[in-house]
């Protein structure tokens, strides 16, 4: 098969969808399937080609102010006709409903060509939206007109949507009861955290002396929705009875000045160490998730958080807030869970696994069957038999809305 990929936010941006889909294809065109990126066209990223030979179509765009990396085209979808002819495009796969994938959307429907998308972001949760309109009220009340003016449209010329969760799949269902909705879970290249293979130096940023089981570890981009505010607001209880501790941030983002300004206002220097980006190779080549005490969000935001996925098939127990998104990727014989946004049931979690270390290491050990639960190898595998069945459903005479009347008249002239 020849499958087309629709991203709104691609390199030099780097985030766990682009990480999951990458592997995704990867397996994809070791399964013998070639594959295509639409992305953003942008100046500080021109490869046409990447990884084991996944092709790059960039798609010409504006700069928007909403969130960084998201850029503004038409979603009439003409322009990229062409494309999808030339490549001869069996399958269009979105990974968000935004631009690029109603773009892509719409000239699929006039070439009849089945598409996938999977819901990977939650943005309708009140934390992204307030991201476009500066108002926590704002977001709050526009939060039903996402699903009518961005998810409405989008899955109307969608023939099928996959989540990454089972409790998102349900939200999707309840909002667009007609559209046919599956489960299947992100993955991950599992040969990565293959313990015999030699340990990669640590990277530059990372002191040694910072290591241990007294060290906490958060991976990710530093985005208000991420809650890290209140990651350090408990460390910094944490830390009064614990003054040897240690929490290392790997990251960067939008909330990065705010947070620095927090660590000097509650006087944590010396204890909390933003490293800003680390290549992910360096990360988990290093085993520096095998090196701390544990793993901690409290983001309440996520779908399907990759990087707690990596802790998980690291070898590190998770910290995380009790949410059904994250119930659903580990359980409490794998890490611990605390209320959300409470800092103090935090900074309490916190404590205890740095002053329980048999616990922890047992918690560890179970952390690491997570490997099997998250191979892409199977996740692909599963794709691979949606990506049959939509072909079956064109063949049987499938059209989405407006579908037939668009496809025989292009297709007509053309």
């Amino acid at each position: 098969m020849r499958i087309a990929f629709g991203f709104d936010i691609f390199y030099p941006e780097t985030n766990g969808v682009i990480t999951t889909t990458i592997n995704l294809a990867n397996n994809l065109i070791a399964m013998g399937h070639q594959v295509w990126f639409f992305v953003p066209k942008d100046k500080n990223f021109k490869a046409n080609t990447i990884e084991n030979g996944i092709h790059i179509v960039h798609v010409k765009s504006i700069p928007a102010w909403i969130y960084k990396g998201i850029k503004l085209l038409p979603i009439a979808g003409w322009y990229l006709l062409p494309y999808l002819m030339k490549y001869r495009i069996d399958i269009v796969h979105n990974t968000s409903p935004w631009l690029v994938g109603m773009a892509l959307n719409h000239s699929a429907r006039r070439l009849h060509i089945p598409t996938i998308a999977t819901h990977h972001t939650l943005i309708d949760n009140p934390i992204y939206i307030k991201y476009a309109l500066k108002s926590k009220k704002l977001a709050y009340a526009a939060q039903d007109a996402i699903w009518t003016v961005v998810f409405g449209p989008f899955y109307k010329l969608t023939w099928m949507a996959t989540a990454p969760n089972r409790h998102t799949c349900e939200q999707i269902r309840e909002r667009i009861p007609y559209l046919d909705v599956r489960y299947v879970s992100n993955g991950i290249d599992i040969s990565r955290f293959d313990d015999s293979k030699p340990e990669l130096p640590l990277p530059s940023s990372i002191k040694p002396e910072w290591l241990g089981k007294r060290t906490l570890l958060y991976i990710g981009r530093l985005g208000y929705e991420k809650a890290i505010d209140v990651a350090i607001k408990a460390f910094a209880i944490c830390l009064k009875k614990n003054p040897d501790a240690h929490f290392i941030i790997v990251g960067q983002g939008p909330a990065e000045k705010a947070l620095r300004h927090l660590e000097d206002e509650l006087e944590l220097n010396g204890h909390i160490h933003m490293t800003g980006m680390i290549p992910n190779d360096e990360l988990i080549g290093s085993r520096v998730l095998t090196k701390v005490a544990a793993f901690v969000t409290a983001s309440l935001s996520e779908n399907q958080a990759m990087t707690v996925i990596e802790a998980l098939c690291a070898g590190a127990p998770v910290i995380a807030a009790d949410v059904e998104n994250m119930r659903t990727l580990f359980t409490e014989k794998q890490g611990w869970f605390f209320e959300g946004g409470n800092e103090e049931d935090l900074a309490d979690k916190m404590d205890y696994v740095i002053n329980h270390t048999d616990e922890r290491d047992e918690k560890a050990i179970e952390a690491k069957k997570s490997l099997e639960h998250f191979d892409g190898r199977a996740i692909a595998k599963q794709f691979e038999l949606l990506y049959k069945e939509l072909i079956a459903k064109k063949k049987a005479g499938f059209y989405v809305p407006g579908g037939e009347k668009r496809a025989k008249k292009y297709l007509a002239k053309n």
